[in-house]
C-alpha cells in the first residue's frame, strides 16, 4: 500500500489500553484490567504493548528482554575471554558456538517450557490433608537443602577460587545456592497459602517458617555471604506480604545484626573484614585487597562515554580479576562506554517494571507472591552487582543475571523468568475467559438500537359469562 502524503511506512502509533472516548489521543499507560464500566477500557483483562503492526503481551516482552540479555552476555563473555592469545577474526561468530552458547540455548529452552507450565502446580492441592508437606514447592526446598549439605560433607563438593560452593561430577558442575533462591521463593509463597489460618500465630506460623529458612541460610552463608543477604532480604519482604505480625518480624533483626557482625567484623584478619576496610579506603592497600576495587574503577573510567570498542578492552588482559563473571559490567563500560552500560541497566529496569506489573495484576495470592519474589530476586541481584562493580558497596561475589558467565545462574534465572511469564499467561487467560463469560451474558447490540428479547405475552384465561 502506497502511503499518503505525509504518511510513513514506519509504525507511528503506540496504542495502550485506554478509554474509548480518547481513541484519538496517543497517551501511553501501563494499565489494564477488567471492564468496570461500559466504554472504560479497550483491552479488558489484557496487558498488551501495541506498536503497529506488532502486538506483544507482557510475557512476550519478557522473552525478548531475556533473549537480548543472553545474547549480550554471550558476546561480552567471549570478548572478556579474548585475552593475550591467538586472535581469531571470527571471534564474534564463535561467541555463539561455545559452551556458553549451549548454556544459553538450554536456558531459553527451560524458559519456554516453564512459560507453558502452569505455575499453580508448584502449590499443590490446598484442600488436601498435609497439603504443605505434599506440595512440590516443599520437596524442591528439601532437594535444595540436600544439595547444600552434599556440597559441604561429600566428595562431590568442589572448591573454586577458595570457596566451596559447587556440586559436581566429572565435567558437570552445579551451584545449589542458585537453586536456593527460587526454592525459597516458591516455598514461602506456598507456606503463606497453605498455612494462611495459622500464619499470624507465633508457634504455629512464624517459628516453623523461620526455622526452615534459618537452616537453608546457615548452609548458604558458610561460603556465600552475599547470596545469603540477597535471599534474606527477599524472604523478609515475602513474610511481610504473607501477613506475619510486625513484632514477629522485628524479632529477626537482632539475630540478623549479630550474624553480620560475626561474619564480617568479629575477626579483623578475615577476608570479609579486609574487604570492608578496602571499600572504605582502597588506596590503603592498592596491591592487596584494594587492588580489585581500584582496577574496577579504572576499567570503568577508561571506557569514557563512547568506549574503546567491542573487543578492544585492555583491563581484561590480566589486570581486572573475574572479568568474565562478577565484574563483566566493568568490561562492558570499558568497551561499550556509557551507552553499553545504559542499555544493560535499561533492560533490567524494564524487566523489573514488567515483573512488578505482572505481580500487581495477579489476583492469585500464590502467583502474586511468587511474581514479587522472582522480580525482587533478579532485580536486587542486578543492583548489587552494579553497586559492587562501581565500588558503591564492598566487594562481593554476586553475578550479573543473564550476563555474567555461569551455566547454573543462566539456567535457573531463566526458569524463574519462565515461571513469571507463566503467571502472566495464566492471569491473562483467566481474564479473557471472564470477559468472554461477561460478553455472553450481556444483551445483544444491534444497529441502530439494542435488540432486546421480546417479552413473552401473558394470556389470561377467558372467563365464562
Amino acid at each position: 500500500m502506497i502511503p499518503r502524503k505525509g504518511q510513513s511506512f514506519w509504525p507511528t502509533r503506540i496504542a495502550w489500553p485506554r478509554k474509548a472516548e480518547d481513541s484519538a489521543a496517543l497517551i501511553p499507560a501501563l494499565v489494564a484490567g477488567p471492564v468496570s464500566a461500559p466504554g472504560n477500557v479497550a483491552y479488558a483483562g489484557q496487558s498488551r504493548f501495541v506498536l503497529s503492526p506488532l502486538s506483544l503481551s507482557l510475557d512476550q516482552v519478557l522473552l525478548l528482554i531475556v533473549t537480548a540479555l543472553l545474547a549480550f552476555g554471550l558476546v561480552m563473555v567471549q570478548s572478556a575471554d579474548a585475552r593475550v592469545r591467538g586472535f581469531n577474526e571470527n571471534w564474534f561468530v564463535q561467541s555463539f558456538q561455545t559452551k556458553n552458547a549451549i548454556h544459553a540455548a538450554l536456558a531459553l529452552g527451560a524458559l519456554v517450557f516453564f512459560w507453558r507450565f502452569d505455575y499453580r502446580r508448584f502449590l499443590g492441592a490446598p484442600d488436601r490433608s498435609w497439603a504443605l508437606l505434599k506440595s512440590p514447592a516443599t520437596w524442591l526446598l528439601v532437594l535444595t537443602v540436600g544439595c547444600l549439605v552434599a556440597v559441604l560433607v561429600t566428595p562431590l563438593g568442589r572448591e573454586i577460587n577458595g570457596a566451596r560452593r559447587w556440586l559436581g561430577l566429572g565435567p558437570l558442575g552445579f551451584q545449589p545456592s542458585e537453586l536456593a533462591k527460587i526454592g525459597l521463593v516458591l516455598f514461602v509463597s506456598a507456606y503463606a497459602v497453605h498455612r494462611a489460618d495459622a500464619i499470624r500465630s507465633f508457634f504455629k506460623g512464624f517459628v516453623p517458617l523461620v526455622a526452615i529458612f534459618g537452616i537453608t541460610a546457615v548452609l548458604v552463608v558458610k561460603e556465600d555471604f552475599g547470596t545469603t543477604v540477597l535471599i534474606a532480604s527477599v524472604v523478609f519482604v515475602l513474610m511481610m506480604m504473607a501477613g506475619l505480625r510486625w513484632w514477629h518480624l522485628l524479632l529477626l533483626l537482632p539475630p540478623a545484626a549479630g550474624a553480620v557482625y560475626q561474619m564480617v567484623f568479629a575477626d579483623p584478619t578475615s577476608f570479609r573484614y579486609r574487604r570492608f576496610m578496602a571499600f572504605l579506603d582502597p588506596m590503603h592497600d592498592p596491591q592487596g585487597v584494594g587492588y580489585h576495587p581500584l582496577q574496577s574503577l579504572l576499567t570503568i573510567a577508561s571506557g569514557g562515554f563512547w568506549g574503546r570498542g567491542l573487543g578492544n578492552g585492555i583491563q581484561k588482559m590480566g589486570y581486572l580479576p573475574e572479568d568474565n563473571t562478577d565484574f563483566i559490567f566493568a568490561v562492558i563500560c570499558e568497551e561499550l562506554g556509557f551507552f553499553g552500560a545504559a542499555t544493560v541497566i535499561g533492560l533490567f529496569i524494564a524487566l523489573t517494571l514488567i515483573g512488578w506489573r505482572i505481580m500487581s495484576r495477579c489476583h492469585d495470592p500464590f502467583g502474586k507472591m511468587v511474581a514479587f519474589g522472582i522480580t525482587a530476586m533478579i532485580g536486587l541481584q542486578a543492583c548489587i552487582n552494579v553497586a559492587v562493580v562501581t565500588v558503591t558497596v564492598p566487594t562481593k561475589g554476586i553475578a550479573l543475571p543473564f550476563v555474567s558467565s555461569g551455566g547454573t545462574g543462566w539456567l535457573l534465572n531463566a526458569i524463574a523468568i519462565g515461571i513469571l511469564m507463566s503467571i502472566e499467561r495464566q492471569n491473562r487467560r483467566d481474564a479473557e475467559h471472564a470477559e468472554q463469560t461477561r460478553a455472553a451474558l450481556a444483551p445483544t447490540r444491534g444497529f441502530p438500537i439494542e435488540l432486546q428479547p421480546a417479552p413473552t405475552p401473558v394470556i389470561e384465561p377467558r372467563t365464562q359469562p
